[in-house]
């Protein structure tokens, strides 16, 4: 059970720590940029940014695994593997899944 709390610890604070990506919706610290709060890409392979919250839009951009973004809003949209909340990036025309981005803070509805 220790094992598993540290084991846990340590992942959290790699993400934390851990790099940041170069994308125009990257994050700069683990603290709400301007009242809105930062996400965490939770993917093994890059993510699609895209126009509407639903997997049937066009992809505008993509998002590496661990980078940190800025979520203004979330809404419900198609569903990505059990998860229907899709969150708005702030800055941008840009939708991704909530499935596969960790919000560190809450984030308000659209």
């Amino acid at each position: 059970m220790v094992k598993k709390a540290l084991l846990t610890y340590a992942l959290a604070a790699g993400v934390l720590i851990g790099p940041m990506g170069t994308a125009g919706w990257a994050a700069d610290g683990p603290e709400r940029a301007d009242n809105h709060p930062v996400g965490v890409v939770d993917s093994r392979a890059p993510l699609n940014v895209r126009e509407r919250p639903t997997v049937y839009s066009d992809a505008v951009g993509k998002l590496y695994p661990h980078e940190r973004v800025l979520l203004s809003c979330q809404q419900r949209g198609g569903w990505v593997d059990g998860n229907p909340v899709w969150y708005r990036l702030r800055g941008s025309q840009g939708w991704v899944s909530a499935r596969y981005v960790h919000n560190l803070q809450p984030v308000r509805p659209c």
